[in-house]
């Protein structure tokens, strides 16, 4: 009979204590869905862990899915649509319940986002532009678009979609040098 070998603990302490000043993390099971980074908070020794792939676009730029110049489109594309006000909203406050209106300034640029997202969308063209709107407005895996629900990879095929798709938001907002 062979004896299996036990795992170090000394790994799984290392990424949940921190050594200076014993302070913890978290569990082991947190740290592998993302990437965290200490940041400093406004307390004088208090650090506080900061996930860095809250989206998908960030999660594919940390595993060098795609390129810091498709990232770069894709964080521009993702910024006019959530400054259109095109992305599911749960709950929604009314301006007039608190006596401000919606001035003049918010409608104008609401109005600019949406017409930046329009024509990005019109100059990737179909079906690109759906993935575009699948993983950076909806913020969903490029595995799961409709595009490639018939592909036995789907995975595979999304992401080969979405890098079809951010070469063409590289294009239309001209990004290559």
């Amino acid at each position: 009979m062979v004896k299996k070998k036990k795992k170090s603990k000394s790994k799984l302490k290392s990424i949940t204590k921190d050594d200076d000043n014993d302070v913890d993390h978290g569990t082991p099971e947190k740290h592998q869905h993302g990437i965290y980074v200490e940041a400093q908070t406004i307390s004088a020794g208090v650090k506080a862990l900061r996930n860095v792939t809250v989206d998908p676009l960030e999660t594919y730029v940390h595993r060098k899915s795609i390129t810091q110049d498709q990232y770069d489109a894709g964080d521009r594309f993702a910024t006019d649509y959530r400054l259109a006000h095109l992305t599911t909203v749960y709950a929604r406050m009314r301006f007039n319940d608190r006596g401000g209106d919606v001035t003049d300034h918010m409608v104008e640029r609401t109005q600019i986002a949406k017409e930046s997202v329009r024509r990005a969308l019109k100059s990737v063209g179909f079906p690109l532009a759906h993935v575009l709107v699948h993983v950076l407005g909806d913020c969903e895996q490029a595995g799961t678009w409709s595009g490639v629900k018939s592909s036995k990879r789907k995975q595979q095929d999304g992401m080969t979609a979405l890098r079809l798709a951010l070469d063409g938001l590289i294009e239309h907002y001209r990004l290559k040098g």
